[in-house]
């Protein structure tokens, strides 16, 4: 998933599920920044240090283990379950998928927080890292013939056509790690596409049915966190019209910005910016993050996330990464 999804498909669904536009884009802001949130530098705030918490991480760095377990892991390609003494599974799988532990678990966590500000950032990256799951399913964070696409074939008018050069260039210079031999096939809602797994098994992925379905969850997930209570709740039922535009953006078939120009007229959200939010984190956050002993997570001048010493290091995100051994 990337900015359509994570930012401007989250603002609309918190607005949806009855949170006020200024809490949707707190919880939008925080979604789209675990992919920006590239800073790994301690900062000194008021006369306290902390240490930010890099969630995202590109190029060489990627090879490193100590990357994968810190940040592709927890924050992008979540395990479904618990570590057992029997098996240990890192691959991804939807968060709906039957079994499925992991993604919930990390909801219920940001859910619970106290504190009304903190909570909606919490969400937010919650929602990040879930979201992924609909378009990273079947990939894991570590490097790994799991990860292996050999040929890419993508759809277009009913007609599978082979990615010949892509799929070369890919499979010799991309590592196993991620869905990087795949490039961007599968962060393009509207894509349909197929490769040849490690076992040189065709795997078919239907985008657009995949973040359909990744909304709906979004959207019960914020609505039972608005209302307190359990629903059932559906984006389709509950919203007819602004179900049908959803699907709508999720099927254009463009290059990222032209998706993202359709999401701002749609949905009306402030443009999302890092320069922008500066000013604004800085004055909601920085103050109570000198006061007060920070356990979790906190997005703070320029939307960076931090977290105060070791408290983060046992704190709900990375306890997806220790319960599936990867710590």
């Amino acid at each position: 998933m990337e900015l359509d999804v994570h930012y401007y498909l989250v603002q609309r669904i918190a607005v949806l599920a009855g949170f006020d536009k200024s809490e949707a884009e707190i919880i939008a802001y925080a979604s789209q920044y675990v992919d920006d949130a590239v800073e790994s530098e301690p900062i000194s705030v008021d006369g306290e240090d902390f240490d930010t918490v890099r969630t995202a991480h590109y190029w060489i760095w990627a090879f490193n283990w100590n990357v994968q377990k810190k940040i592709y892991i927890p924050f992008h390609f979540l395990p479904p379950n618990r570590r057992t003494q029997m098996s240990c599974s890192y691959v991804t799988r939807k968060a709906t998928d039957k079994g499925c532990v992991l993604p919930q678990l990390l909801f219920d966590m940001a859910e619970n927080e106290e504190e009304h500000e903190l909570r909606l950032i919490r969400m937010g990256i919650a929602l990040h890292t879930i979201a992924d799951t609909f378009s990273h399913w079947g990939f894991s964070g570590r490097w790994n013939s799991e990860n292996d696409v050999g040929g890419i074939w993508l759809k277009k008018k009913n007609k599978w056509a082979h990615q010949t050069l892509r799929s070369g260039v890919y499979d010799i210079f991309l590592p196993q790690i991620g869905h990087m031999e795949a490039a961007k096939y599968p962060d393009h809602p509207g894509c349909h596409w197929k490769y040849e797994n490690a076992e040189g098994t065709p795997v078919d992925r239907n985008n657009l049915d995949n973040a359909i379905e990744c909304a709906e969850y979004l959207y019960s997930l914020l609505k039972k966190a608005k209302t307190k209570k359990t629903g059932p709740y559906s984006l389709f039922a509950d919203c007819d019209d602004d179900h049908k535009e959803i699907c709508r953006l999720l099927a254009n078939p463009g290059k990222l910005h032209e998706r993202v120009a359709g999401w701002k007229d749609y949905t009306g959200a402030t443009e999302y910016s890092l320069a922008l939010r500066c000013c604004v984190w800085v004055k909601a956050f920085c103050m109570p993050l000198s006061r007060r002993s920070v356990s979790g997570m906190w997005v703070c001048p320029g939307g960076t996330i931090y977290a105060r010493h070791r408290p983060f290091s046992n704190g709900p995100w990375l306890v997806s990464a220790v319960a599936c051994g990867a710590l």
